[in-house]
């Protein structure tokens, strides 16, 4: 395990942490200013304040399940957060995943997200890839979106695997990236070195 894997867990749990903000805030935001303008007097108050409850955390479901599948799916494969952190997920050939991989990785959050997360870390910690759970199942990989070379933070329609040049994305070491035989580029031969 190396320092640089412990910076790509790290940056994909910043991305996690802010894509969650995103949507939990908004909602909640929303529920206060319910509450503020429409809580009854009395006796109903509890019973109002579960409807708002349940039924923004509803809602905060259902916007993180468009952020996590169709948003990335529509936006190069990015979510908003990604876009600032520079990643970008892909498929492990280097396409552009489908939406039944999307879902595929969303569906297993629940695994990823099992010991509040701690399984996921611990998966993107051990996987040659800095995998979660979900992205081995549905074959993608969340890669760093390099730089312009003219010193310009680039664009999500860039690349996102690495160069010839040694940028290795959100892969941490040189031995970890994307070779001829990972892909299957080789024939279907296996050797690693």
């Amino acid at each position: 395990m190396t320092g640089s894997g412990i910076g790509v867990v790290g940056r994909r749990l910043a991305q996690f942490v802010l894509d969650e903000m995103l949507v939990f805030v908004p909602m909640l935001l929303l529920a206060i200013a319910v509450v503020w303008l429409f809580h009854p007097h009395g006796p109903g108050l509890l019973t109002f304040l579960k409807v708002v409850l349940y039924t923004m955390l509803a809602l905060d479901f259902a916007g993180l399940q468009l952020l996590n599948t169709w948003w990335p799916y529509r936006h190069g494969g990015q979510t908003p957060a990604m876009r600032w952190l520079r990643l970008r997920v892909r498929t492990v050939e280097g396409g552009h995943p489908s939406l039944g991989a999307f879902v595929v990785r969303d569906l297993l959050m629940v695994v990823d997200g099992f010991a509040w997360g701690l399984t996921g870390v611990v998966v993107m910690l051990v996987t040659r890839r800095r995998q979660r759970f979900g992205d081995v199942v549905a074959r993608t990989v969340v890669v760093r979106v390099p730089r312009r070379r003219d010193g310009s933070g680039g664009s999500a329609d860039e690349s996102a695997f690495p160069r010839p040049d040694g940028d290795l994305g959100a892969v941490a070491g040189p031995q970890l990236a994307l070779g001829r035989a990972d892909v299957g580029l080789d024939g279907g031969q296996r050797n690693h070195e």
